[in-house]
């Protein structure tokens, strides 16, 4: 744990951002309403500004952003613009920005010709620097240590670098776009351990990088990224509104800054005998799960459980034309849902006890998955032949080999399959 910090003149407040991406795409669907694919088209810019409203609405003293601005270092000019708009905005309500740059958006690639606010104060990639934000009256209220990339491929221990917190120093703050640790799915740039942050002392340390909303400890936090983009960014996403007590109490919240939610849901259609009434469940569901959200919704649908119409929905275009009819006609509500995908999981109905009873292949089919489950020498054995297909490069980067857990859902899974195919004539 860092040491106790000075009690601050007066207690403030600051926002934790990181990787906005602006200018990235945000994926829409065919068939979407014009006006809310121009809105996920444009929704980084939208999650950028209601960062700066809710900056300005909690009257926070300032606003850190630790890394990738933007989503390419090509320059893309509206993406600067209205980055600068945003600080701009901040100036006028008399808050400060803290920036480092990130692996999207290093120092070599900014645009030189684009002057940022005098409120924004943009670390060096050199050296660590440590900065001084007082209040109006010119008291000391934190003391932030930040530094950039220098380009985008740093492969260095940044962390290493920065400096131990020094007594004279108010409540200090860690700024860096760095991965702690290693994470699925993000490049090691600027790797470095919790050790190499707690060795520093700070009160908190304000990170970017990874997207996923993550606290490493009390105050070692990713903040994530403030709108999600695709179904591999799922969830809610927002920023950090730290609260500094007179004491040194700190109180950290996480406040909603995406417009538009992407989010996996799983909907048991056991015993349900027609498409017509499936469809109806499905509306009611989804519409009753954008209500509670607040926001429209991009969803993957995971259909479960055991049904009559199992196949038709996987081998007589059922799931193709559920999808053309939600999207076309999203589910009514304040809130839209838009399927991204449908995914058939169901399986048909079987007496499984009666099958595994059976002396022919869909007795043998059940029998093995069974010593596939509970057997270790088979289960090892299999495992170490399916686990060629999560070596290569692209694999790692979107999925990971399965847990016990998993690895026993994938084996029913592959049962329900075959048994469904064989039972039924194996048309697929």
């Amino acid at each position: 744990m860092p040491p106790p910090s000075q009690s601050p003149f007066r207690p403030f407040r600051f926002v934790h951002t990181a990787d906005l991406h602006l200018g990235s795409r945000v994926m829409s669907l065919p068939g979407m309403d014009q006006a809310i694919s121009a809105d996920l088209a444009d929704a980084t810019y939208g999650a950028w500004r209601e960062i700066i409203d809710l900056c300005i609405r909690e009257a926070v003293d300032f606003l850190l952003v630790a890394g990738d601005v933007y989503d390419s270092a090509d320059q893309n000019i509206r993406a600067q613009l209205q980055f600068k708009e945003g600080l701009k905005r901040l100036g006028e309500n008399g808050i400060a920005a803290y920036i480092v740059r990130g692996n999207h958006d290093p120092d070599d690639a900014w645009s030189r010709s684009i002057t940022m606010p005098e409120n924004a104060f943009i670390f060096s990639s050199n050296e660590p620097e440590v900065t001084i934000h007082h209040d109006q009256e010119g008291r000391p209220l934190a003391a932030i240590v930040g530094m950039s990339f220098a380009t985008a491929h740093i492969r260095d221990n940044l962390a290493e670098q920065f400096p131990q917190r020094e007594k004279e120093w108010p409540y200090t703050i860690g700024l860096l776009h760095c991965s702690v640790g290693g994470a699925r799915g993000h490049e090691p740039y600027a790797p470095c351990s919790l050790q190499d942050l707690r060795r520093c002392g700070y009160d908190y340390w304000a990170l970017g990088h990874i997207h996923q909303p993550t606290v490493l400890d009390s105050h070692i936090i990713y903040a994530g990224n403030p709108q999600g983009r695709d179904m591999g960014e799922t969830g809610e996403r927002g920023c950090r509104l730290v609260t500094v007590g007179a004491d040194g109490a700190v109180e950290v919240e996480v406040l909603r800054t995406c417009r538009h939610l992407w989010k996996e849901v799983a909907i048991d259609v056991s015993g349900t005998e027609d498409l017509g009434i499936l469809e109806e469940e499905i509306r009611r569901e989804l519409a009753m799960i954008s209500e509670e959200e607040g926001v429209s919704v991009v969803g993957r649908l995971v259909l479960t459980g055991a049904t009559t119409l199992h196949r038709e929905l996987v081998a007589k275009g059922g799931i193709v034309a559920l999808e053309e009819r939600l999207i076309e006609d999203p589910p009514a509500g304040r809130y839209p849902f838009y399927p991204e995908r449908i995914i058939c999981r169901t399986v048909p109905v079987i007496d499984r006890d009666a099958a595994l009873a059976r002396d022919d292949i869909l007795g043998e089919i059940c029998r093995q998955s069974d010593l596939a489950i509970s057997d270790e020498s088979g289960r090892s054995r299999l495992r170490a032949e399916i686990s060629s297909l999560y070596q290569s490069t692209t694999a790692r980067a979107y999925t990971s080999e399965p847990d016990d857990e998993e690895f026993d859902v994938i084996i029913r899974e592959a049962e329900a399959l075959l048994l469904s195919q064989l039972s039924e004539g194996g048309e697929e």
